[in-house]
């Protein structure tokens, strides 16, 4: 979902959005073992005691498919359509969702199943193979690799006061979050011009996230062991090049982004300052 509908509250949204998470989590528990938190739930669920006044937000949940944990029964597809899911379009792969009422208003809140594009195996034009799983079940995006080694479990909860259910299950950590958005923030930059609506500075905004709140030198722990598996290895490697050239300086269009994205919150100095300094201490 890339906008918010009118009159929907974002803390509301929010609550949705994890509410559908977790139902997601629960349809799909037979598969836990294959499955990681992605995306912006999983930034928030590392960076819960961030000193930001900018209040964490995600409109949806992401998760992330590891094909080699994955077992064949019961079939994804089928889990999630008994817990009420459908796709969102028929000919859009893994981009799954369910209405959720929110206010007076029926809201359609997305659950996207995801395969790493080099762990996919056989691909679509947007399709991720994994017989004898439906074919639409999840759809290949680059850069979600190194989630697969760089991840832990989490007790994930619910927002909402009233809702005390709470699922353990595997997160992506900081340096695999870094490399995807490095991935997602590239493409988008490169595609600016034929597609300038695909780029928004939440995701940069997000990447400073981590910087301001993991220290750098977990993060480059972490990078020094991934760089050298023999699964994810160049995929991390090649996120590290993608991360200095947006992040590495203090006019890089990936700290541009963060600017925007924390204007009114963080000083423009200090995030310029940061985000630079931070790559410089990376593997």
């Amino acid at each position: 979902m890339s906008k918010i509908p009118e009159g929907v509250e974002r803390s509301q949204l929010a609550i949705a959005a994890r509410r559908v998470l977790l139902d997601g989590l629960a349809a799909l528990r037979p598969h836990l073992d294959a499955l990681t938190v992605v995306g912006a739930q999983a930034v928030y669920l590392r960076t819960p005691n961030a000193a930001m006044r900018n209040a964490p937000f995600t409109s949806d949940a992401d998760l992330s498919i590891d094909p080699v944990l994955l077992g064949d029964q019961p079939h994804l597809d089928e889990v999630l359509r008994a817990a009420g899911f459908e796709l969102m379009q028929d000919n859009q792969p893994g981009l799954w969702a369910r209405t959720e009422q929110i206010g007076d208003q029926a809201v359609q809140v997305e659950l996207d199943l995801l395969i790493a594009k080099e762990l996919a195996g056989k691909i679509g034009k947007r399709s991720a193979k994994i017989p004898p799983h439906d074919n639409m079940t999840a759809r290949w995006t680059p850069g979600l690799e190194v989630c697969a080694v760089d991840r832990s479990l989490v007790l994930i909860q619910s927002l909402d006061p009233e809702d005390r259910r709470s699922v353990s299950a595997n997160v992506a950590g900081p340096a695999a979050l870094l490399v995807a958005k490095a991935y997602k923030i590239s493409e988008r930059v490169a595609d600016v011009e034929r597609r300038p609506d695909r780029l928004t500075n939440k995701d940069a905004g997000d990447v400073y996230r981590i910087m301001a709140t993991v220290p750098a030198r977990q993060v480059a722990a972490s990078f020094a062991t991934l760089v050298q598996d023999p699964r994810v290895g160049a995929i991390a490697i090649e996120g590290l090049r993608l991360l200095r050239d947006l992040f590495g300086a203090a006019a890089t269009p990936g700290v541009n982004l963060a600017v925007e994205a924390h204007a009114g919150d963080i000083p423009e100095e200090t995030i310029r300052t940061v985000a630079p300094a931070y790559l410089s201490r990376l593997p």
